[in-house]
């Protein structure tokens, strides 16, 4: 270091200093996630169904999104903060001992499952009045939660299809007798397949204080395309989530029915979609009522009631339309299932 550098030395630090310290709020993470308002998707543009491909659509059925920071740096979550259209809130639980990674493979199950759903319970309904429509599906198990201690934990994926475990009693393949026959030892061979078809075994350990394996499935029905009718395509999406099973159910039925459900309409909403046609509570309700309403949506759904009685968005999205001074009168309505849906705007062009 020449005498000159050794002189202004001093100064660059000082000058650094600031720099440093931008650089440490515009990167450094905090566990907390903010939600704030996103768009609308056309179903669309998502699923495509070859159907009645004469049929001439007037409106549009749009699902939902919100743009969601997980573990935001400390700059992001400062600009939520003072926005009244954002939600800021602590990671707790389990999502907070998953990385940022881990929670986009949940949301991309999440909605893979979702979409399979949707396309159940529309041809389902239209199969009602034309038996040229055929939906069948398989049952299947995946893996959507695992804990801390969950022994081979990175050998194990989220969406990873569990396929049998050699138990007690001998090979089982269901979710149901794991716990009646994992009893004697304290570890067991489990075999999975990976999302590209991969199986593979791996050896599961109980934890010595809670006395369980540290993971977590859920059942779904998969469409069998093979002997589905008619055929459809799904695109890809970076867009996860459960919450627009709703209106994809609305949108594929539209494509399966001669008549136009839409009415002409921008329709828009949220709500998960259950087997039997329910629709399920869905979070970031604030940021999506602020979407819907910047979007100017002619009708919004929105879920009412979910079956515990529990959990009412409609009531959430009457107090975000009053704390964003937004008039709901009109445009807001709550369902519980995709009938009320469907019976809403059969009732529009009655």
């Amino acid at each position: 270091m020449n005498e000159l550098t050794e002189k202004a030395w001093p100064i660059i630090k000082l000058l650094l200093i600031p720099y440093i310290c931008l650089m440490f709020l515009l990167i450094y993470p905090i566990e907390y996630y903010v939600d704030a308002p996103g768009g609308l998707t056309e179903v669309e543009s998502l699923i495509d169904v070859n159907y009645n491909e004469d049929k001439v659509t007037q409106g549009t059925i749009s699902t939902t999104y919100i743009v969601a920071l997980n573990r935001p740096s400390f700059f992001q979550f400062m600009v939520g903060y003072f926005s009244p259209y954002t939600t800021i809130d602590a990671l707790t639980g389990s999502y907070a001992d998953y990385t940022n990674e881990e929670i986009s493979q949940i949301s991309y199950w999440d909605k893979y499952t979702s979409v399979d759903a949707s396309i159940i319970v529309a041809f389902q309904a239209a199969s009602n009045d034309n038996s040229e429509i055929i939906i069948d599906y398989v049952e299947k198990v995946f893996v959507f939660g695992k804990a801390t201690y969950l022994s081979n934990y990175d050998l194990i994926s989220f969406g990873d299809e569990f396929i049998s475990l050699v138990g007690d009693t001998g090979t089982i393949t269901s979710i149901d007798d794991i716990a009646s026959n994992t009893l004697l030892e304290d570890a067991y061979d489990f075999t999975f397949n990976k999302v590209d078809g991969e199986e593979y075994t791996v050896t599961l350990t109980k934890d010595s204080e809670t006395l369980k394996f540290g993971i977590t499935f859920r059942t779904a029905y998969i469409v069998n395309r093979e002997t589905t009718f008619p055929e459809y395509n799904v695109a890809n999406s970076n867009i996860g989530g459960p919450s627009g099973g709703l209106l994809q159910t609305l949108a594929i039925y539209n494509m399966l029915v001669p008549e136009d459900i839409t009415q002409g309409l921008k329709i828009a909403g949220t709500g998960t979609i259950q087997y039997d046609g329910s629709v399920g509570y869905i979070g970031g309700v604030k940021q999506k009522i602020a979407t819907a309403y910047l979007n100017k949506v002619d009708v919004f759904f929105i879920p009412n009631l979910d079956d515990n009685y529990t959990y009412d968005n409609y009531q959430e999205a009457l107090k975000a339309c009053e704390e964003l001074n937004i008039d709901p009168t009109g445009w807001l309505v709550p369902v519980a299932t995709f009938q009320d849906a469907l019976d809403y705007l059969q009732g529009l062009g009655d």
